[in-house]
Order: C-alpha cells, then sequence, then structure tokens
C-alpha cells in the first residue's frame, strides 16, 4: 500500500452520483495496491514520470497524460521504484453515491 500525499479536494453529489476530485503525489517507489472504482476514474499527471498498470500491462506515463479507467476496472498507478522525483496527478472520480473504493493485492 502507498503513503501518498493526498490533497482534501473537492466533491459534489450529481444525478445519484458522487464526483469527487484529489491531487495525489507518489513520492519514489510509492504506489497503490491493484483496486477498482465502482464508478470511472481519469487521471491527469500533472508532475514527473509514473506508472499506470492494468492486469493487461503496464504503461509509463509523464505530465500531460490523461488516464481513464472504466468502471470496475482492476488497476494501480504510481512512482517508479528508482525515481529522482515525485510523480503527482489529478483524479477525477464520478461514482455512485455511498460506493468504495475496493482494494485487492499488490502488484
Amino acid at each position: 500500500m502507498t503513503t501518498a500525499v493526498v490533497s482534501d479536494g473537492v466533491s459534489s453529489e450529481f444525478d445519484g452520483n458522487t464526483v469527487r476530485s484529489v491531487e495525489v503525489t507518489f513520492r519514489p517507489g510509492e504506489r497503490t495496491k491493484f483496486h477498482t472504482h465502482a464508478g470511472v476514474q481519469v487521471l491527469y499527471v500533472t508532475e514527473g514520470e509514473g506508472i499506470v498498470a492494468t492486469r493487461n500491462g503496464e504503461r509509463e506515463v509523464s505530465e500531460g497524460d490523461l488516464i481513464v479507467f472504466e468502471p470496475d476496472e482492476e488497476y494501480w498507478h504510481g512512482n517508479t521504484r528508482n525515481a529522482d522525483s515525485p510523480f503527482s496527478h489529478l483524479a477525477f472520480m464520478a461514482e455512485p453515491d455511498g460506493s468504495e473504493v475496493t482494494a485487492l493485492e499488490e502488484p
């Protein structure tokens, strides 16, 4: 699991969904476990280089990249183990009211 720095963010209810946005910063080597969201999640990379991965593979991402994960897709994201700098992104989630992240195993 990660100890990434997560901003307070903002959220609002809209038509039976909760729409949230937070900024997440991963220090070198930090990453999430595989996890799923009940709704869509969009990541917009704001700083550094990192990795996003699904069950089908990994890809490197960098500042300016936009990544979309479909509802219930299993994935993880974070910094590379040998990074020299932080990796940050804005995360936007639109999920059914009351849903929670489902954490799975380490990548």
